[in-house]
């Protein structure tokens, strides 16, 4: 992997069919010790919310936002619901550039995301049928209030 990628791992999103159950649901298994505000971002038909948990580890609670929803079947059917992993990055051509080189394919086209500052954000299918987001936001830090 080109060392100018600097691939840097942010989140595993999860969906779910409601934030507040999903993150009541998470928080009696692991040990959830901050959460984000809730993002509802309608450019990408999503709501979100981010968790840490006791070992630094992020997950992203994904639920549908509208009937045009992205993730509206998967929070439905609970099929795919672990949903990608994501990473950010410095420059998200270069990243796109590199995964299109791997037969990765691009998931839709890059847009932006409220819950990254209005950071592009791209979606893509890798061949071990993996999704990974990556996030043109290589410094962004997620700001969590403790539980």
């Amino acid at each position: 992997m080109p060392a100018e990628l600097a691939l840097q791992f942010d989140h595993c999103g999860i969906v779910v069919s409601d934030i507040e159950q999903g993150l009541r649901s998470l928080a009696r298994v692991l040990p959830i010790v901050g959460k984000t505000e809730r993002f509802d971002d309608a450019g990408l038909g999503v709501s979100v919310q981010f968790l840490r948990d006791a070992s630094g580890m992020v997950f992203e609670l994904i639920a549908p936002l509208g009937d045009k929803s992205p993730v509206k079947k998967i929070a439905a059917t609970k099929v795919g619901v672990l949903n990608q992993i994501a990473y950010r990055v410095r420059s998200l051509e270069a990243g796109a550039q590199h995964f299109r080189a791997q037969q990765a394919l691009p998931i839709g086209t890059a847009k932006p995301a409220i819950a990254f500052g209005g950071a592009l954000v791209q979606f893509f299918y890798l061949p071990a049928g993996l999704v990974v987001e990556l996030i043109e936001a290589e410094t962004f830090n997620h700001d969590f209030n403790v539980l």
